[in-house]
């Protein structure tokens, strides 16, 4: 047992992926371009909270497959965090801005991972789905059981 367990804040993040093969990235600002998803809820269901942060953000229906990635880390305040990257798909690319982001874009996950996200943690959830044999939807789907 660890003396001192990482106390945590969990966040989930969507990569996902359009009928065309792109990926949906949203810009935050000048500088910033990410994931959508965000925090869970307190007595929030992981998958329920993904599906309604999608949609929060992006007007979006998506099926969510298995976890493409996680990380743990401290911020700069010494907060603990806890992210998951699922993989998702969408049958449509027609994204509704909330006004948690100015822009997005449908890309190549190349660029998504190459020109437009900053956060290694999304880069390297693309590294993983490119590096996958086959669509992480075809394997266990994440369920709420």
């Amino acid at each position: 047992m660890t003396d001192q367990p990482l106390i945590a804040e969990v966040s989930q993040k969507a990569l996902v992926r359009s009928p065309a093969d792109e990926l949906l990235v949203m810009q935050v600002d000048a500088d910033t371009w990410e994931l959508p998803g965000g925090r869970m809820g307190a007595t929030e269901a992981p998958i329920a909270g993904l599906k309604r942060e999608v949609t929060e953000e992006t007007g979006l229906s998506v099926t969510v497959g298995k976890p493409i990635h996680t990380a743990a880390w401290r911020n700069d305040a010494g907060r603990g965090r806890f992210s998951v990257v699922y993989y998702c798909e969408t049958e449509t690319t027609d994204v509704e801005l909330s006004d948690e982001h100015c822009d997005y874009e449908w890309v190549s996950p190349s660029t998504a991972r190459d020109v437009l996200l900053t956060v290694s943690i999304h880069q390297t959830a693309i590294d993983r789905l490119l590096a996958a044999d086959e669509s992480p939807i075809g394997q266990t789907t994440a369920t709420d059981d």
